[in-house]
């Protein structure tokens, strides 16, 4: 388990191109905006609420892209911005697929 402010991952599976991660943040909390340059990502909701936010880049805004709750699923493209937030009382699980030339940490670029 990797502890964050916003809580924790567990890395479920690694293989070579490909990383399965269980996220879970915290009531009130917030990962922080970001892209990635190598790699696609794909979300399923497995319980809770999740604020997802893009940031338009030409506009410099930050805005509410969509509302996913359980077994709700997004793609997340390369270079794509995003930021998850659980605005909910109970914890938001999610089930992280990283696929791509590189699925590590290395790969996050955070610039808002």
């Amino acid at each position: 388990m990797t502890t964050r402010q916003w809580g924790h991952y567990n890395v479920l599976y690694e293989a070579d191109g490909c990383k399965v991660k269980e996220l879970v943040i915290q009531p009130g909390k917030k990962i922080s905006m970001q892209k990635h340059f190598l790699r696609s990502e794909h979300w399923f909701v497995v319980s809770g609420t999740a604020l997802l936010y893009t940031y338009d880049e030409e506009n410099k805004r930050i805005s509410l892209k969509n509302i996913y709750s359980k077994w709700n699923h997004l793609h997340i493209p390369v270079q794509e911005w995003h930021q998850i937030e659980n605005a909910a009382e109970e914890e938001l699980h999610i089930i992280e697929i990283q696929y791509g030339e590189n699925c590590t940490e290395e790969d996050i670029f955070r610039n808002v």
